[in-house]
């Protein structure tokens, strides 16, 4: 039987910790204040960062009010008592606004030594996350959500385009327009010919919609045969029930479904389309794999999944912090994946579930 930390976890994605480098940062050297690690941050810009235990770190995360953001939770409470960091978690109740004072309010305490960010809107916090921190001497990670218009302009040339100077490095890779072309490039691959396709997203505002628009738009370029449309939800398993349901009163004749997140989002999917009676005769393929997606792909109601990882995400992340402390900053980018690459997303279907390894079953 699972524990409740096992089913959080599973539900949101991984544990384990794998770095796949992709480019180097500049390692840290000794030079700067007495008991410091100096960090090049970009644009000319050096992080003097506490070499002594007890590092004070902020976690900034867009809310905990799903498997996600429970799994980010866990892992920053778990990891920081185990590398003996004193943290302090920021629940952004996915209000940017909200996120945007939280950050503020945190540099103005001058409290903390680093941060790890992830960002509801990339460009409302950009100044003060890029040039506000590193001018006070804080150390940032950016986790998962593209700052400023990095994540949003990527070409896919570089897994590194994603990450903004003013920070250490960034750790993900589902927001890569690498793994988001990945992940439409399998579901055209499982689904060829005419196709009426609609892309349920989260609100207009985030930055994870907007990356993944800008990939869509290639999607539809690249599958002339397809009509493309875009939904907006807000995350929640309500709120995307109702949207879907509503998209499938004016459009009946949909017959692929591409989900950004599950389980909230790919729930509330699988529901509107239960409700409308077609069940079993539009493909639904998703983001974010778990416990949900798991039942769903075996049940047939789910064609496949990709991978987030929640948890090794802030894990890795708060990792990468003690390892600048330890006079190596890393890489630019960093690979939270546990199985498959930010460049070639394992896909999950009825037949690689066993594939996996055995936490994420």
């Amino acid at each position: 039987m699972r524990t409740t930390k096992s089913r959080i976890m599973l539900a949101a994605g991984s544990t384990a910790v794998l770095l796949a480098l992709a480019g180097c940062a500049e390692s840290a050297s000794s030079q700067g204040p007495a008991a410091t690690v100096a960090i090049d941050v970009g644009n000319d810009m050096t992080v003097n960062l506490k070499a002594s235990p007890n590092l004070k770190v902020a976690v900034f995360i867009p809310g905990v009010a799903n498997a996600y953001g429970q799994a980010q939770e866990l892992a920053a409470k778990e990891t920081a008592k185990e590398l003996g960091m004193e943290m302090t978690l920021f629940d952004g109740s996915y209000d940017p606004s909200q996120q945007l004072n939280q950050m503020q309010t945190a540099l103005a305490s001058g409290d903390y030594d680093a941060a790890v960010v992830q960002a509801l809107d990339g460009t409302v916090v950009c100044k003060t996350i890029t040039e506000d921190y590193p001018k006070a001497n804080i150390l940032v990670v950016n986790n998962v959500t593209p700052l400023c218009e990095y994540g949003i302009n990527q070409t896919g040339a570089s897994v590194e385009e994603v990450w903004a100077p003013g920070t250490m490095n960034f750790v993900g890779s589902n927001n890569t327009r690498a793994y988001i072309d990945g992940w439409f490039a399998a579901a055209a691959e499982a689904n060829p010919g005419k196709q009426k396709v609609v892309a349920v997203l989260g609100p207009a505002v985030a930055a994870q919609t907007r990356v993944i628009e800008v990939a869509l738009a290639k999607f539809a370029k690249d599958n002339p045969d397809y009509t493309v449309d875009k939904l907006y939800t807000d995350y929640s398993t309500t709120g995307t029930f109702n949207e879907t349901q509503t998209y499938l009163q004016g459009h009946p004749d949909t017959t692929l479904i591409l989900s950004m997140y599950t389980p909230d989002i790919s729930r509330g999917i699988v529901e509107a389309v239960d409700d409308a009676g077609l069940l079993g005769k539009i493909h639904i393929v998703d983001q974010g794999f778990g416990g949900f997606s798991i039942e769903q792909i075996e049940a047939g109601n789910i064609q496949f999944s990709t991978l987030f990882f929640p948890y090794n995400g802030i894990k890795v992340s708060l990792e990468t912090i003690a390892a600048a402390q330890r006079g190596d900053a890393g890489p630019r980018f960093v690979d939270d994946s546990v199985i498959g690459t930010a460049k070639s997303p394992f896909t999950i279907t009825k037949d690689t579930i066993s594939e996996l390894p055995p936490e994420l079953r």
